[in-house]
């Protein structure tokens, strides 16, 4: 291994260098800021004051880009829900410099050990940051509830606000636990508005994230899963209302909004999850087959698909073999300038309103619900907002990239004293040029390997595409998908976040009519 390769700050400074990630920020971005700190919280007579509510801050432990808060307050007809988020279009004024560079990047890039911004920290983690007793600008969707938490009515307001208490998730289950009346109260719309929402059925998807811990040094201590709370649901119930009302506030006014959109899966992806995984589909209250002679997943809300794909995840659940199948079967949501309905969330009117510090398509809204100037002219926006969202949707697929590969440089520095050792692994997938495996132990909860066609002793096999299987030519034997095997750690790359592995064993279930039944777990002999 490279000298470089053993000192994790060495790694990092490499890796953001590779992945063109810049935590700094120009000259000219900082001279606009100093210009907008000397104004920062100008009076501005035509915000409305919300200071007179309680309002809460949740967020994980840890953050410092606060850009979305509630309040809830029980009335005689129901309830009046108040999202307020950080007003960032109030000191990012289109076409400055900061504007430019915030469109630039588009997202904050969340890495294992750091953040890189979209916004400069003055702004990310001060001036738009909502801190608990310190006044700060919001701009305000108020939600009107019924008793039964179904929307009535609800408007957008600028606002003026002072978050009365800022706790992260954990803290907000201590105090559901100790009857808080008012978490209690919003434990309660945000699951009345899960009821509501959930009436024409759901998607739960099992998906486990994972996250790094690091010792006093900064070094990779352990990879884990995220834990998630009860609270995180609440916060996130609220942000759906506000992210819905935001698309209907869109279209009703005719702006130029970026619609946040999920296609129905293709057809094609249907037939061929039916054919790897038939038992997905028995007793689907959509006959799949049915189905796919005239389907062409032109409407992202079909319900007979809705239905399918309801169906599926249930019977998945648990498996998460099964749950990433079912997810690659799936399109992958976009920004589009046009609103085609999100068929995850079954809804035809979804947009992003309450992260404008970390997202761009936020602050892009903002600015339409508040009627800002526009740098962009009705007979230009097909072009123009078509432009927009590939920019936007270009970023999100780098930035989930970065992150996925900055977790799997955290895996592969763990394991680097590791190689020799052995560790039961189960197969993820597999290629003509090898198979991917996850593994797991004491340091790492998940990590991702590859054993080589040439590291499969005993036999040469040849990958069935048709099958997804690869198969010994003299043996007969075969490896798929979801098989248990033990393998040994042979190479590491931390730098690019690869683990090359060898098959020791291959696990046999018991009963078994296959070339491998002769023991539970047979060892490989070199040919």
């Amino acid at each position: 291994m490279k000298d470089f390769e053993q000192n994790f700050e060495a790694l990092k400074t490499q890796f953001m260098q590779n992945a063109e990630l810049e935590k700094k920020f120009s000259k000219e971005i900082f001279s606009e800021i100093q210009k907008i700190s000397k104004e920062s919280f100008a009076k501005d007579k035509n915000r409305e004051d919300f200071r007179h509510l309680h309002i809460v801050c949740i967020d994980p432990d840890g953050a410092k880009d606060h850009d979305d808060a509630i309040s809830v307050e029980e009335t005689k007809n129901g309830y009046i829900l108040g999202v307020h988020i950080a007003d960032v279009s109030h000191f990012v004024r289109p076409g400055s410099a900061l504007d430019k560079e915030a469109r630039k990047r588009s997202y904050t890039q969340y890495l294992p050990w750091t953040a890189v911004p979209m916004l400069p920290d003055i702004l990310s983690a001060d001036l738009c940051s909502l801190r608990e007793n310190e006044e700060r600008f919001s701009f305000s969707c108020i939600i009107t509830l019924d008793k039964k938490c179904r929307v009535h009515k609800y408007r957008f307001a600028k606002g003026l606000i002072k978050v009365s208490s800022s706790i992260t998730y954990e803290q907000a289950m201590e105090l559901f636990e100790k009857k808080d009346k008012g978490i209690c109260l919003l434990a309660r719309v945000a699951s009345g508005l899960k009821k509501s929402r959930c009436e024409g059925g759901i998607l739960e998807m099992d998906s486990t994230e994972y996250r790094c811990k690091f010792n006093k040094k900064g070094e990779p201590l352990c990879v884990v899963p995220r834990e998630s709370v009860q609270s995180n649901s609440w916060i996130e119930e609220c942000m759906l209302a506000a992210n819905k009302c935001c698309a209907l506030e869109l279209q009703k006014r005719k702006l130029h909004g970026i619609y946040r959109i999920h296609e129905a899966p293709d057809p094609q992806d249907i037939a061929e999850l039916m054919q790897t995984e038939p038992n997905l589909f028995w007793g689907s209250p959509t006959d799949p087959s049915k189905l796919l002679k005239n389907y062409k997943a032109e409407n992202s809300q079909d319900k007979r698909v809705f239905q399918l794909y309801s169906h599926i995840v249930k019977k998945a659940k648990g498996n998460p073999i099964l749950t990433n199948k079912i997810l690659r079967s799936m399109q992958k949501a976009q920004y589009s300038p046009e609103c085609h309905g999100h068929f995850a969330l079954h809804w035809k009117d979804y947009a992003h309103f309450t992260s404008p510090i970390r997202r761009y398509a936020d602050l892009w809204c903002h600015r339409e619900l508040a009627g800002k100037k526009r740098d962009v002219v009705s007979g230009q926006w097909s072009v123009a907002g078509k432009e927009l969202c590939e920019g936007l949707n270009e970023a999100e697929v780098k930035n989930q990239k970065a992150e996925r590969k900055a977790l799997k440089l955290c895996t592969s520095y763990l394991l680097r004293d590791q190689i020799g050792q052995t560790f039961s692994a189960e197969i993820q997938g597999i290629e003509e040029f090898g198979i991917f495996i996850s593994v797991s132990n004491n340091t790492v909860a998940l990590a991702d390997g590859l054993v080589h066609l040439r590291d499969i002793p005993g036999d040469f096999y040849v990958y069935n595409e048709s099958k997804g299987i690869l198969v010994g030519k003299r043996s007969g034997k075969s490896f798929k998908r979801g098989d248990k095997i033990t393998v040994k750690l042979t190479k590491v790359n931390p730098l690019k976040g690869e683990n090359d592995f060898e098959i020791i064993a291959k696990t046999v279930p018991k009963n078994s009519d296959s070339p491998w039944a002769s023991k539970k777990r047979r060892r490989f002999g070199r040919s």
